[in-house]
């Protein structure tokens, strides 16, 4: 009788050790036993700690290298049963096929099949199927436990940056604010100030220690789990949702949806040009050119007396001034802002009245927000309710909620920007006001950096330097206003004063309607 030729091949995936038992130990105790009593030569051992969803696995690989390296060394590949060779009925089948034409037929111990009896293949469709049922149900079942636990607000998987896994006073798993979080709150606020791009802000963030590539750092700015909420992805017919989390928020909510409005384009990016600055220089890439109306570039020339700084066109226009004319007009320019105490003045009232009425009017449209959420809510509520009665099927109520939840989500959104209060509107006006009339002695003290986010942030329309005088770009700029001659101040035949003229018309100092003069007021505001 010829002796058989098996190679023992041994599998476990961690569930299984922990669940059931099937350590690779006992598997090989078990097939070496059997080899022992029925006269069959072990010629080879392959053990494996992988899943058997399909053949991509790296001692099976070998194990069919070694058959193809060694054909006729082996006629078996002996395992314990149908599982331990695969979970995927598909793939099993394509194996057995492609092992059988190497020669080598497979076979579980206890599970034996005699593959020449053409019943047995009943048995091996059963064998083979059972497993990956097996699977499919629990990972429906395990999908369905993730879908729950997020729609309860719980977090499913690792830890998002900025925070770290924990327990609650249940025990369960959940994620807790991390040392990375002021980070991640840090990067929100630069973002939300519009003076940088998302991968040049990506790079200061890691130089302070929180390290993230490009797609990961995209996906913290746009992911609301740091405003404590969920998102439960869509699955078959149930959209996605957001819902409210159980851990604890980095973020205002306010804070968050400004950088969403900012990446999505809804608000504008003043971004400050980027110019490597010199001190004899400090106004290069914020002078425009007055014939094509590109940046001016600046750089030094060669002279008797050594060297000589000019401000000049990069383009090839004849547009050229020394450096000394343009920053001592640029330095009478901003003792002429700051010197207009009128103007200052009546601006501090008019945008201490501007916030009284925003706040007024805010507080009413907040309440008005309240109303048609609270009618929306009320809406699903009933939807259920009929719903669990029997008046609306399943799919009508999946409808119905798909319609209303993104609404909820809306109103929810512009309730949280309504509420959040400017509790420091008097600290931040005193800052602006005091900024602008002590302009000049700041620009003068401030290092190179902290002059150009002055530049950028004071003068993001331009300036011009024409007939040896500097002026904005743009004549109807909110600080053009404020070098106007002091007739727009006096008092007219009524004995009102005017505030001063606006392209907008006259603005009284009483019974005065903001709406108009917000346009106007956005270049003060941007320093606030």
């Amino acid at each position: 009788m010829k002796t058989r030729k098996a190679i023992l091949y041994v599998r476990v995936s961690t569930d299984e050790q922990a669940e059931k038992g099937h350590s690779l130990a006992h598997q090989e105790e078990r097939l070496r036993n059997y080899c022992l009593h029925n006269n069959i030569e072990v010629v080879a051992f392959f053990k494996e700690d992988h899943s058997a969803k399909s053949f991509e696995r790296p001692q099976f690989k070998r194990l069919l290298e070694f058959i193809k390296n060694n054909k006729k060394l082996a006629d078996t590949l002996l395992f314990l049963k149908w599982d331990r060779f695969s979970r995927n009925a598909a793939d099993a089948y394509a194996m057995i096929n492609q092992l059988m034409r190497l020669g080598v037929e497979p076979q579980a111990m206890e599970q034996p099949l005699n593959m020449e009896i053409p019943e047995h293949k009943f048995m091996l469709a059963i064998y083979l199927a059972a497993p990956e049922v097996e699977n499919d149900r629990r990972a429906l079942n395990i999908l369905a436990g993730m879908r729950k636990a997020m729609k309860e607000g719980r977090w499913m998987g690792g830890a998002p940056k900025g925070y770290r896994r924990s327990r609650d006073e249940n025990n369960r798993p959940c994620i807790i604010p991390s040392k990375e979080a002021e980070l991640i709150r840090w990067a929100f606020e630069q973002m939300a100030t519009g003076n940088y791009h998302i991968d040049e802000l990506r790079r200061k963030v890691n130089k302070k220690g929180l390290t993230t590539q490009r797609a990961a750092f995209w996906w913290m700015m746009r992911s609301p789990v740091y405003i404590g909420k969920v998102i439960v992805p869509p699955y078959k017919d149930e959209p996605m949702m957001i819902v409210p989390g159980q851990h604890e928020p980095i973020i205002s909510e306010r804070l968050f949806y400004e950088v969403q409005d900012l990446l999505e384009g809804k608000k504008r990016r003043d971004l400050p040009a980027h110019y490597s600055q010199k001190e004899d220089l400090p106004l290069r890439g914020y002078f425009k050119c007055t014939a094509c109306g590109k940046n001016l570039t600046g750089s030094a020339s060669k002279g008797n007396g050594g060297k000589y700084y000019y401000y000049h066109c990069k383009n090839g226009c004849k547009e050229r001034f020394r450096a000394t004319e343009g920053n001592n007009s640029f330095y009478e320019y901003l003792d002429e802002i700051s010197g207009n105490e009128k103007a200052i003045t009546s601006w501090e009232r008019i945008l201490r009245d501007y916030y009284l009425k925003d706040n007024k009017e805010k507080k009413g449209e907040s309440e008005k927000v309240a109303k048609e959420l609270e009618l929306l809510r009320k809406r699903l509520d009933n939807a259920q309710m009929m719903t669990l009665d029997g008046a609306l099927d399943a799919t009508e109520y999946r409808n119905i909620k798909a319609k209303l939840e993104p609404e909820v989500e809306r109103l929810l959104r512009k309730q949280a920007e309504l509420n959040c209060k400017e509790d420091n509107v008097e600290e931040i006006l005193e800052y602006g006001f005091h900024f602008l009339r002590n302009l000049p002695k700041l620009f003068a003290v401030a290092t190179l950096e902290e002059r150009s986010m002055i530049l950028g942030s004071t003068f993001p329309e331009k300036l011009i330097f024409k007939d040896g005088v500097v002026r904005t770009a743009c004549p109807d700029s909110a600080i053009s206003e404020l070098i106007k001659p002091g007739k727009d101040f006096r008092g007219n035949k009524k004995g009102s004063a005017k505030i001063f003229a606006l392209p907008s018309g006259q603005v009284e100092v009483t019974g005065v309607e903001l709406i108009d003069l917000l346009a106007d007021l956005k270049q003060l505001q941007s320093l606030m």
